[in-house]
C-alpha cells in the first residue's frame, strides 16, 4: 500500500531526483507534473495527499496556491513549497496564500522526508476526526497498531487493547498516566522522548514522531515507534495527544539484506554480557571483527548488488561455523562481528576466527562471476577496563586496523600496546597540523659528494620536526601520518621553497655556483597539476635557475598511475629542474621505465651499496646499475655509503656521485655552509 500520493511540480532535474531517491524506495506514489494550467485542471480534478511544489516568482507562484486553496482546504490537500534559502519574504508570501510548509533549497532527503511526512500524518489525523466514531473503531480494532490517547489536563492515558498485547501487559498493569508510560521508557530514551513531546506540545513540530524502546512484561527491551498529533484550543495550546504505536523490533535489530542482527543487538548483548561477568572473579568472553579483504575493489569491478550477495554468501557460511552460545551480527557493510559469550580458555578466540576463515575464505561463485576472498580480523578478549559494549568494540577495530594495515588476509588480537599507539598517531596527527602553522619543520642536509673530486657537489634537503616539547621527532614517526592524511601536500611545497630559499643564500655566500639541493616529492605531490606551478614559482621568488634544484621521486609514486605522471614529469623537466628516480632497483625498474621516464640521475639504493662489501655478486648488480644508466646517458648517486671501502668500489665503476653516513649525517645549514668553505680554502692551498 502506497504510503501516500506525492503531486510534485518541481522545474528541477536535480530537486527531482533528490525527491525520487527519498520517497520512492519508502513507498510514496510520486506523480511529476510541470506548472502549467493542465497540470493544475489534472490535480484538481485528482487530488493528491499532498503537493510539493517549487516556488521563484512572487506573483505567479502564489496566485497558483490561491486557486488550489480555493478547491481544497490544508486538511484536504497540504502544500509545501520549495523556497531558496534566505528568501524569507517569499516564505512568508506563499503561506499567507495558504501554503502549509516550506522547505529550503538545496534539498536534502534526511530533510525532505520528515517534513512531508509529518504534513502527511497531520492531514490524515485531522481527516480521521471527521471520520464517525464507529468506522473510527472498527480500523482500530482490525489494525495491527496500538492507539493511545493522552490527556493532559488531568495527565490521564488511554492505551488500546492492542498496545497492551504488543507490550505483553493487561489492563491490571496500571498504565494510566504519562508517568507510569515513561516508567518502561529505556533509561537512554527517557530524555528524548520528554524533548520530542515537548517539542510537539510547544508547536515547533508538526506531530510527535520517535523511535524508543520499551519494557515487554517479559523483561526485555522491543523498539515501538510512537507516533502522535495534538489537539489544540483556539489559542493553539494543546490540551489533548493521541496517536499510534508500532512494533519494530524486527526492522530496528535486523539487517535486511543479510538477515543478521544488527549492531544494536551486538551493543545490547555486550552489556549484557559485561554486566554478567563482573559478577565473576574473572571475565572470559571476547569479539571478533571481520572485514573482507579488497572490498572497495570488488565493488568498482562488479558493482555493489554484487557485493552485498558475496557479503549475504559469507554471513550464511559463518552461521554454519559457530557454537550456539556464539552469536554473528553485522556492524555495517563490510564488517562482522562474532561475540563469544563463553570461552573456555583464551585460545577460542584464535579458534573459532581460524574456522570462520576457512568457511569465508572458499571459493564464491555468483553467476558467471567466481572470487576468493580473504579476511583481515581483529580479535579482543574482555578485560577488567571494559566497562561497556564501546570500550572493547574500540579495542577489536584497533586490532582490525592493524591487520588491514599489513596487507590484508591478517588477524591480529589486541594488545594494550596497540591503543598507546593508536592514541599516539592521533595525537601527532593534531599536532601536525599545528606544526606546518608555528613553523615547527626544517630542512637538514646531506653532502651529495662528486667522486672524481671529492668536492661536494650538492645537498639533500631531508625534512624534520623540532617539536617544542618532544624534541627532534624522526620522519619515520610523521612522514607515513602526513601521507595518509594529505598533509603531505602542503608540507611537500614548504620543502621546495625552503629548499630554494637555501639554495639562494648558499649562492649569495659565493660557494660553489653550481650547487643544487634535492628534496624528496610525495606520490600524493603527483596526483594533481599543481607541483609545476609550485616549484616554478619558488623559482622565480628565489631569483635561482631550475639546475639548483633537483626533485627525487620512488620508482612506486612513478607506478600509481603512470601516464599521469608521466606528463606531469614532462612539465617539470620543460622548466629545467633535475628529475632523480630514488630507490632505483627495490620496485618496478624495467628498461621500459628508464627509456619513457624524463630523468637525468638514478639514485642506487643503499642495500646494493652495502652488499658490495665482500660479495660479488652485489658488486656485479651495482656495475649492471651503471652500465644501464650510461646507456640511457644518466648520472648515479649511490646512496648509503658508510665505509672507505664502499666508496673505493664505486669509484673504480666511475660512479658519479655518493651520499651517506661516510661524508656526513644530515646537517643544519650552518655547519653545510662551514663545510662547503672549508673545501674551498683548501682548494685554494691546494692551486698555490
Amino acid at each position: 500500500m502506497s504510503e501516500g500520493h506525492i503531486l510534485c511540480l518541481l522545474d528541477e532535474d536535480g530537486e527531482k531526483a533528490v525527491v525520487d531517491h527519498a520517497l520512492a524506495a519508502r513507498n510514496y506514489h510520486l506523480e511529476f507534473a510541470e506548472k502549467s494550467d493542465e497540470a493544475v485542471a489534472s490535480g484538481l480534478v485528482h487530488p493528491a495527499d499532498l503537493l510539493l511544489m517549487r516556488v521563484r516568482q512572487r506573483k505567479t507562484d502564489g496566485k497558483l496556491i490561491k486557486t488550489i486553496r480555493r478547491h481544497h482546504p490544508s486538511d484536504d490537500l497540504p502544500i509545501v513549497v520549495v523556497v531558496d534559502e534566505g528568501d524569507e519574504s517569499l516564505i512568508e508570501y506563499c503561506l499567507e496564500c495558504g501554503a502549509d510548509d516550506f522547505i529550503t533549497a538545496p534539498l536534502h532527503g534526511f530533510q525532505l522526508l520528515p517534513r512531508l511526512r509529518s504534513q502527511l500524518a497531520r492531514a490524515r489525523a485531522v481527516a480521521a476526526g471527521r471520520v464517525e466514531r464507529e468506522r473510527f473503531a472498527l480500523a482500530v480494532a482490525g489494525s495491527s497498531d496500538g492507539i493511545w490517547d493522552l490527556r493532559l489536563d488531568d495527565d490521564a492515558l488511554f492505551m488500546s487493547a492492542r498496545c497492551y498485547d504488543l507490550l505483553g501487559r493487561g489492563n491490571e498493569d496500571g498504565l494510566k498516566s504519562l508517568d507510569d508510560w515513561l516508567a518502561i521508557i529505556h533509561p537512554d530514551d527517557v530524555d528524548q522522548f520528554h524533548v520530542e513531546l515537548r517539542n510537539h506540545l510547544e508547536g515547533v513540530t508538526l506531530s510527535l514522531q520517535m523511535e524508543c524502546r520499551m519494557l515487554h512484561k517479559n523483561q526485555t527491551y522491543r523498539w515501538f515507534l510512537v507516533r502522535g498529533i495534538g489537539q489544540r484550543s483556539n489559542a493553539g495550546k494543546a490540551f489533548r495527544v493521541a496517536g499510534s504505536l508500532t512494533d519494530i523490533s524486527e526492522r530496528k535489530l535486523t539487517d535486511a539484506m543479510t538477515g543478521l542482527p544488527n549492531r544494536i543487538v551486538l551493543y545490547d548483548r555486550l552489556n549484557q554480557t559485561i554486566v554478567k561477568n563482573r559478577r565473576k572473579a574473572s571475565a572470559n568472553f571476547g569479539i571478533i571483527l571481520l572485514q573482507i579483504d579488497r572490498f572497495e575493489t570488488m565493488r568498482e569491478a562488479y558493482g555493489q548488488v554484487f557485493c552485498d550477495a558475496v557479503q549475504k554468501v559469507v554471513a550464511q557460511r559463518l552461521v554454519g561455523t559457530l557454537r550456539t552460545t556464539d552469536t554473528l551480527t553485522i556492524m555495517g557493510e563490510n564488517t562482522l562481528c562474532v561475540l563469544l559469550d563463553v570461552m573456555r580458555d583464551d585460545t577460542d578466540l584464535v579458534r573459532v576466527s581460524n574456522r570462520v576463515r576457512a568457511a569465508a575464505e572458499e571459493p564464491i561463485t555468483l553467476g558467471d562471476e567466481s572470487v576468493m576472498l580473504s579476511l583481515s580480523i581483529g580479535m579482543a578478549q574482555a578485560q577488567a577496563h571494559h566497562q561497556s559494549a564501546e570500550d572493547i568494540i574500540r579495542d577489536a577495530t584497533a586490532a582490525l586496523n592493524k591487520a588491514r594495515a599489513e596487507g590484508g588476509g591478517q588477524e591480529v588480537v589486541f594488545d594494550p600496546d596497540m591503543q598507546r599507539r593508536a592514541r599516539d598517531r592521533l595525537r601527532i596527527e593534531a599536532e601536525l597540523h599545528l606544526a606546518l602553522r608555528r613553523q615547527e619543520l626544517l630542512l637538514l642536509y646531506q653532502p651529495i659528494v662528486d667522486l672524481k673530486t671529492g668536492q661536494i657537489a650538492g645537498f639533500e634537503g631531508l625534512v624534520r620536526w623540532q617539536h617544542p616539547q618532544r624534541g627532534m621527532i624522526s620522519p619515520m614517526d610523521f612522514i607515513p601520518i602526513a601521507e595518509e592524511t594529505g598533509l603531505i601536500i602542503p608540507m611537500g611545497t614548504w620543502v621546495v621553497q625552503e629548499a630554494c630559499r637555501q639554495a639562494r643564500v648558499w649562492l649569495d655566500q659565493g660557494v660553489n655556483p653550481n650547487l643544487f639541493i634535492s628534496v624528496n616529492v610525495s606520490s600524493r605531490q603527483l596526483d594533481g597539476p599543481a607541483l609545476p606551478e609550485i616549484v616554478r614559482q619558488s623559482l622565480r621568488e628565489n631569483r635561482i635557475g631550475p639546475s639548483h634544484l633537483k626533485l627525487e621521486i620512488t620508482e612506486s609514486a612513478v607506478m600509481r598511475d603512470f601516464e599521469v605522471t608521466l606528463k606531469l614529469l614532462g612539465r617539470l623537466k620543460e622548466i629545467g629542474v633535475g628529475l632523480s628516480l630514488d630507490d632505483f632497483g627495490t620496485g618496478y625498474s624495467s628498461l621500459s621505465l628508464l627509456r619513457r621516464l624524463p630523468i637525468d640521475t638514478l639514485k642506487v639504493d643503499k642495500s646494493f651499496v652495502s652488499a658490495m662489501r665482500g660479495d660479488e655478486s652485489g658488486v656485479k648488480m651495482v656495475e649492471a646499475i651503471l652500465q644501464l644508466a650510461r646507456l640511457f646517458g644518466l648520472k648515479v648517486v649511490a646512496e648509503g655509503i658508510e665505509q672507505a671501502e664502499e666508496e673505493g668500489l664505486l669509484k673504480e665503476r666511475a660512479c658519479d656521485f655518493g651520499q651517506g653516513w661516510h661524508y656526513g649525517k644530515p646537517l643544519p645549514q650552518e655547519t653545510c655552509l662551514q663545510l662547503m668553505r672549508d673545501q674551498q680554502a683548501a682548494q685554494m692551498r691546494a692551486a698555490r
